[in-house]
């Protein structure tokens, strides 16, 4: 009985092993076939334009930020400006107490007409003492003494002169204007404050138009200088998704930060809706010239490996292996220098189960973006 259980079970065992019946060598041939031949997906290398462009990370600043001070000790007495209002140049900011240079000026003026009126006399008197010398009448040091006079009276009227401009000048720290035109920022002080020379008052930034500053990799600085004039210049606000194009490279730094290996770089915007605010960070894409004559592949149709990067050809349904190397990716396209030609079939799905020499069943074809422009 044992003999005869021990029998029964080897025999189920070769069956369920495909060692006994005449199924197993169909299922074994079906796996080897499925293993010869890999679905894959495929796009055509071609050749066409290709624009040069590079990312980064850019943050709004203004075109200028004016600090408005305090040049005299006094207390406001009026605030003309809304917080952050839209201000002019010229703009009359904040009105200070002027009373008591209001009060020098009146008596500097009363100084001054006073010496002008003795400048007047003795302006006479060099001209009667002048005549009367050539008469005989007086002598010529009477004449050079009222010349004297008329002198040092001369110079007490240019003195007072000098005393009521100086004036003022200081008056008009009393009516505080805006140096240039943009967005004010919060009033730092209010009507009846009492402030000191050198309190900060306001602050101006001019925000139209505005400019953008951002990092430029260091291989970029031919291409940058070079084309800087027909560049364009995109931002893209983080987290909003929202696009300002029209901007234009502006500004190149005289240096290159030797720690990340960017030049800064700023580029200007209009900016004549605002969307654009001071401290806003977001991404910087600048297009410097259209590349004709390129070739370009689905960026995932590149892959790396030990020896570089590599893409998989399809001639005759037989994959093979064959060394690229890319450019630079833009707008989901690899552009190729080395390596193609254009016109090669190239695998864009299904690499992982390709090996040199593979036998590939293509499924669908790529369609690759536009370069853009």
């Amino acid at each position: 009985m044992v003999f005869v259980l021990v029998l029964a079970g080897g025999g189920g065992w070769l069956w369920t092993s495909g060692l006994l019946g005449s199924k197993a060598p169909g299922a074994n041939a079906q796996t080897t076939g499925a293993r010869q031949s890999v679905a894959v997906t495929v796009a055509n290398a071609v050749r066409e334009s290709a624009p040069v462009r590079f990312e980064a990370i850019g943050a709004v600043e203004p075109l200028v930020t004016v600090t408005i001070r305090a040049r005299v000790a006094s207390r406001v007495e009026q605030v003309k400006f809304e917080d952050g209002a839209e201000v002019k140049e010229g703009d009359v900011l904040f009105v200070l107490d002027s009373r008591e240079i209001d009060a020098q000026i009146l008596q500097a003026q009363a100084t001054l007409t006073k010496d002008k009126s003795q400048l007047e006399k003795a302006m006479r008197d060099v001209e009667r003492y002048s005549g009367l010398a050539a008469r005989n009448a007086v002598s010529q040091v009477q004449v050079d003494d009222s010349k004297t006079t008329a002198d040092m009276q001369k110079a007490t009227v240019q003195q007072d002169e000098a005393n009521l401009q100086a004036l003022q000048v200081q008056r008009s720290y009393y009516e505080i204007k805006a140096p240039v035109s943009g967005r004010a920022g919060i009033a730092q002080a209010r009507p009846g404050a009492v402030i000191r020379v050198d309190d900060t008052l306001a602050t101006i930034r001019q925000i139209k138009p505005i400019y953008i500053a951002f990092g430029v990799p260091e291989r970029y600085l031919s291409d940058v200088r070079t084309n800087m004039a027909q560049a364009t210049v995109q931002f893209r606000l983080q987290g909003s998704g929202t696009v300002v194009s029209g901007g234009k490279v502006a500004a190149l730094d005289n240096t290159i930060d030797i720690q990340t290996g960017t030049l800064m770089v700023r580029a200007i915007f209009p900016n004549a809706d605002e969307r654009l605010w001071p401290g806003t960070l977001g991404d910087v894409t600048v297009t410097l010239r259209m590349e004709p004559n390129v070739v370009t592949v689905p960026a995932e149709a590149i892959q790396s490996g030990q020896s570089g990067t590599f893409v998989f050809t399809v001639d005759n349904n037989t994959a093979r292996v064959k060394p690229v190397t890319v450019e630079r990716t833009v707008d989901g396209k690899a552009v190729v220098s080395v390596g193609l030609s254009g016109g090669e079939v190239v695998v864009t799905q299904g690499q992982l189960a390709l090996r040199n020499g593979s036998r590939v069943d293509i499924k669908a074809e790529t369609k690759a973006p536009s370069a853009g422009s």
